[in-house]
């Protein structure tokens, strides 16, 4: 959450959060940004990303980003979009190698059911598998070939927040987004 600054910028406010406790909600006004050098290591291996969310629209969208210099390519990040069907979302986890690939690459996909309520979504991303938590609950194992295994981030990338930048878009409102990457 180092991108957001106090005091909150235009798209951004307080709200209620999972169990009474204050989040942010982020419109689609909101262009929340930060060079990853702020926020992040030059690479990652094996890590777990926590995201915890309240969509406000059925269209989904980025839950964050890390974007290479160019905005076109998502090395790093989650997409949630909605099913045919309507009733579930595929939750999608990027990861791309910005120097080798020219469109962002998915790493894992699970389907979670879509509602206007809290859902906490954890990643576990190893070698050769990723293992995906929702609400707490192991819901799903996908095996992977993670390349390449460490993923080293464009000297000039950028963390978006509920988006993807101004070339891919697809912003996400939520009424609160927080976003934890574990080493």
């Amino acid at each position: 959450m180092g991108a957001i600054q106090i005091p909150l910028q235009n798209g951004v406010k307080f709200v209620d959060g999972l169990d009474g406790f204050p989040a942010f909600g982020v419109t689609s006004e909101a262009d929340l940004k930060s060079p990853f050098k702020l926020i992040l290591s030059d690479h990652l291996q094996d890590f777990a990303i926590i995201a915890t969310v309240r969509p406000q629209s059925s269209s989904g969208g980025w839950v964050f980003s890390v974007v290479n210099s160019l905005d076109t390519v998502v090395q790093l990040g989650l997409l949630l979009e909605p099913t045919a069907t309507g009733d579930q979302w595929n939750a999608t986890l990027y990861y791309t190698d910005a120097k080798k690939e020219r469109h962002s690459q998915p790493l894992a996909s699970f389907q979670v059911p879509y509602g206007k309520s809290w859902m906490k979504m954890i990643f576990k991303v190893l070698p050769d598998q990723v293992v995906f938590y929702y609400n707490c609950l192991e819901a799903g194992v996908a095996a992977v070939k993670k390349e390449p295994r460490k993923l080293v981030f464009d000297s000039a990338s950028t963390v978006y927040i509920g988006q993807a930048g101004p070339i891919l878009k697809r912003k996400f409102e939520v009424s609160a987004v927080v976003v934890i990457l574990v080493l």
